[in-house]
């Protein structure tokens, strides 16, 4: 480790996300102006006269909550809210590292939460601070007319899965079409779907029943939250706004949070599709994680050595994602290094490379090129090395090289980068056809930083259920050779965005 770190839908009772949501029925009693309250979320009935603090250790704590707010920093606002605002804060989702809070009208934003303690009162009386690593859940009380006053907006649904409801503060819409520019009228709009492309395609169905294609004129879109801030929206980043319930979960797209990547399902070879020229097919086996007492350039938290079985194969980037893959995707390059689009990308948090692989997933499936089943994400910290090593166990995945003599043909390092980025693939490949594995960028891992290895012998070696930072993992052009080995292990906050941090993907079976 270096020395830095930092409902809405048609069925009843169905959870979409991390929060339950109400029956056809019931919507049809409810007025436009009257959401429907929630009863119980996260499949827990919400009490009347006490909060409630779910914790990891199987724990209940019922009292009070004397936060004054929460904040929670998306990948597209940063939102707080007021206790009373607040349904529930769900902190637990797995190898996705992804929270989220659900409103009083049932509202979902997923994140990362800033706030570190929860200052709890028991019932007791007793005033006590709780880590926000020991939380699971939090469920707010139900308070008496929670819902009086506030309005129902439109409907809107992010690509990443959020949902929300809100005021449209654009009237009339500036949009564009193949005849010019034709301002429509909230009031004229039913529904808006946007699709793919630059700048992405927008469908408007009007009340007339008539259909409108073209693009927006603008690139961010105000919105003011029934319940929350006024926010920026990035129009790529929208799915669809509608006036009501959001269609039939059928004609959803696959980015509900509450299912997590089958990062553990077994399969034994390659899919028969492998029209992927960008990825290398990376196959099950076996290996010894971390690094011996004895290597020389050796950190603590690389060890103890670990046996971990890959229970399934998977396909890998041959190479980090490039400026212009990021850009083809995200419509945006947030790298500090422009000149060359084939150089990696960086300054990528985290949570953006978590969408990334969202809206790759997406797009991919749409264009019908892939496998069924099949999604991209971020490797697991044991998935990395053992496609870093390929096979070997020494230093580096093409020998010890104890004196660094090789390591320039294989790595952009602090020795030959010139203080910068290069473009990806112009260095050797280690053994299974992977480049810049070695140097390059720091690559962002799926899993929660443990300042340690456990030992032992485990399958596919889950990451911890607890911490606040994330694993990136393979050196970079700002640090020397020895930070560059198999073994070398990084921490990150998932906010952080470094001119060295990127990341590279992975494809397997699994659901976003």
């Amino acid at each position: 480790m270096r020395s830095r770190s930092f409902g809405w839908l048609l069925t009843a009772a169905l959870t979409i996300g991390a929060f339950t949501v109400t029956a056809k029925e019931d919507q049809a009693k409810a007025s436009p102006s009257e959401p429907t309250p929630l009863a119980v979320v996260l499949n827990v009935e919400r009490p009347g006269k006490a909060d409630l603090l779910l914790l990891r250790s199987g724990e209940q704590l019922t009292g009070t909550l004397l936060n004054e707010s929460f904040s929670l920093r998306t990948g597209y606002a940063h939102l707080k809210f007021e206790p009373r605002m607040l349904a529930a804060i769900d902190l637990d989702d797995g190898t996705r590292g992804i929270e989220s809070v659900i409103t009083i009208n049932s509202n979902r934003f997923s994140g990362f939460l800033e706030d570190p303690l929860f200052t709890f009162q028991l019932q007791t009386g007793s005033r006590i601070e709780v880590r926000r690593e020991k939380v699971l859940k939090v469920i707010f009380r139900a308070r008496e007319a929670e819902l009086q006053g506030i309005p129902q907006g439109r409907w809107i649904r992010l690509k990443n899965g959020d949902g929300f409801s809100g005021q449209l503060l654009m009237d009339p819409l500036p949009f564009v079409t193949a005849r010019g520019q034709v301002p429509i009228s909230l009031k004229e709009a039913a529904s808006l779907k946007f699709t793919t492309g630059a700048p992405p395609q927008t469908k408007i169905i009007l009340r007339s029943g008539d259909v409108q294609e073209g693009t927006m004129a603008v690139e961010d879109i105000p919105i003011q939250l029934d319940v929350g801030p006024k926010i920026q929206l990035y129009r790529d980043r929208i799915d669809y706004i509608g006036d009501g319930p959001f269609p039939d979960p059928t004609t959803l797209t696959s980015t509900q949070h509450s299912t997590r990547p089958d990062v553990l399902a077994t399969v034994a070879t390659a899919p028969t599709r492998t029209n992927f020229e960008s990825m290398v097919w990376i196959p099950a086996g076996e290996f010894i994680m971390g690094s011996p007492t004895d290597e020389v350039g050796r950190d603590q938290d690389e060890g103890p050595q670990t046996q971990v079985t890959i229970a399934q194969g998977f396909w890998m980037g041959k190479c980090e994602v490039t400026q212009a893959e990021y850009q083809s995707v995200m419509g945006t390059n947030p790298s500090n290094f422009t000149g060359d689009p084939a150089s990696p990308v960086e300054k990528v948090s985290w949570l953006e490379a978590m969408e990334y692989c969202t809206k790759l997933t997406q797009r991919e499936r749409a264009g019908g090129r892939l496998p069924e089943g099949y999604a991209y994400r971020l490797p697991t910290e044991a998935e990395w090395e053992y496609a870093c090593r390929a096979g070997t166990t020494t230093r580096f995945s093409y020998g010890d090289d104890k004196s660094y003599a090789q390591v320039g043909d294989y790595a952009w390092f602090t020795g030959n980068s010139d203080s910068g980025t290069h473009p990806v693939g112009t260095k050797r490949p280690n053994p299974w056809g992977l480049f810049d594995m070695h140097g390059g960028v720091w690559e962002w891992c799926l899993d929660r930083w443990q300042g340690f290895l456990p030992g032992g012998s485990l399958t596919n070696l889950p990451g911890p259920a607890e911490g606040s930072l994330r694993v990136a993992r393979g050196g970079s052009w700002l640090y020397d050779a020895k930070i560059c080995r198999s073994a070398n292990r990084d921490d990150y906050s998932p906010s952080n965005r470094c001119s060295d941090l990127g990341f590279r993907v992975v494809l397997a079976p699994g659901q976003l």
